[in-house]
């Protein structure tokens, strides 16, 4: 176990619940198993549970956040847990933990996961600086795991009923292996269902003393509309303590969960203040590339609705701004005069310093060069420049709008100073 990281950790440690934040990043939105419990609900922010949460983030949109965030909270955990699994989309998860570890180095990374696709990861997250992962774990029973579990997709393959339950369970016996060799701090989620895996709560405990284990939670089920169990009786608070008790004997047990959203933020237990919320919303309709300096996007267009001018025609560039209630043109900025080599594009830098992207309907690999190691870049598109725009303030692919055909000497239409 990492003792000292650990202390700090307020899913951990109950002694750092009180005085430590956290935050858990929304960036998985998939799942590659279906639990018969479970419903993955966005934009309700009145349910607090696991798998709930207002949006869903890409890894630049989530480093942004935690950074804006940063600066409003001491945070001293990151967290990924959904609002799917983690490693659904595995190349997701990682890349927004190098992100994030950029923005906070200092702090401690964790996530949580059902464990399908883990083992083949678990060298990449040591590497990546993840010291706490939770593993999700209801049965070690394959005909108990039919009951829970509806479907498993691994490989491209999916599975069903036994053969989904006793996959998933091999899985997560191999992960929790790995994890522990790897030295990495290790807790157990198990969902306590009524009828359903009570016999399981020791067995998984003796599981988890073998591999020494750090920590268990057994969380009583939340009976969710929608879900194959929305009819039963969630355990009651003496019926769960009795379950950890015993299972207590065997491995360390968590009395302090408060079955967090995977939107958390802040205090264990508290809820996320209106000011955060909005920060949240605001990132995810952030497109990568824009920063705290670029916060908008140039165009070049004969008439002012279409990008169909080249960059070295431009007379003039239009400026998009998001504004409170829509994406507007505030600006029209002039260009300095064709030729000049690469003195213009320096020019044409310090005119668009405020902009993340400049929209044209063709241009050089000199200009793109020299305008992107300033941090502007340059898009060849064909279209409505506010579609475009807005796809891009939104996150959204314009890959669609690209030009096709890369714009060469001699084919910039007047020639006068593309390259």
């Amino acid at each position: 176990m990492n003792t000292e990281l650990t202390k700090i950790h307020p899913c951990f440690n109950k002694e750092a619940a009180g005085t430590r934040a956290r935050i858990h990043l929304p960036v998985a939105p998939k799942c590659n198993i279906q639990c018969k419990y479970c419903s993955r609900k966005y934009d309700c922010m009145n349910e607090s549970r696991p798998g709930v949460t207002s949006d869903v983030l890409n890894p630049f949109q989530a480093a942004s956040y935690l950074e804006k965030v940063a600066e409003k909270i001491d945070i001293a955990v990151v967290g990924i847990a959904g609002p799917g699994d983690a490693f659904a989309e595995p190349e997701k998860t990682l890349e927004t933990i190098h992100r994030c570890k950029e923005k906070l180095p200092e702090a401690i990374f964790c996530l949580s996961t059902n464990g399908l696709a883990l083992p083949e990861h678990i060298g990449e997250l040591s590497e990546a600086g993840v010291t706490h992962v939770t593993v999700t774990m209801n049965t070690l029973d394959v005909e108990i795991g039919q009951n829970i579990y509806a479907w498993a997709r691994f490989n491209k393959k999916n599975y069903r009923g036994a053969d989904a339950a006793r996959l998933l369970i091999d899985r997560q016996i191999e992960s929790v292996r790995l994890l522990k060799e790897s030295g990495i701090t290790v807790k157990i989620n198990t969902i306590l269902i009524p009828g359903i895996n009570e016999s399981q709560i020791i067995p998984i405990a003796k599981m988890a003393q073998h591999y020494d284990v750090d920590l268990m939670n057994v969380i009583p089920l939340i009976p969710v509309e929608g879900t194959a169990f929305e009819n039963f009786e969630e355990p009651s608070c003496r019926d769960v303590e009795s379950f950890r008790s015993a299972a207590g004997e065997f491995v360390d047990q968590s009395r302090h969960c408060k079955r967090c959203r995977a939107d958390a933020v802040g205090i264990l237990g508290e809820d996320t203040n209106a000011e955060i919320r909005l920060l949240l919303e605001e990132s995810s309709q952030l497109g990568e590339g824009f920063t705290e300096e670029r916060t908008k996007i140039a165009f070049v267009s004969r008439e002012g609705v279409l990008v169909n001018q080249h960059l070295g025609e431009a007379g003039e560039f239009y400026i998009y701004e998001p504004t409170k209630d829509e994406l507007q043109i505030t600006d029209i900025r002039k260009a300095p005069a064709a030729g000049g080599g690469n003195s213009r594009w320096k020019e044409v830098a310090e005119i668009l310093n405020d902009c993340a992207y400049v929209l044209t309907g063709g241009a050089g690999d000199n200009p793109v060069r020299i305008l992107g190691d300033t941090g502007l870049s340059v898009l060849s598109i064909e279209g409505l420049a506010h579609d475009a725009a807005k796809k891009i303030f939104s996150g959204e692919s314009v890959k669609h709008l690209k030009v096709r055909k890369s714009c060469k000497a001699g084919s910039c239409g007047s020639g006068n100073g593309c390259d």
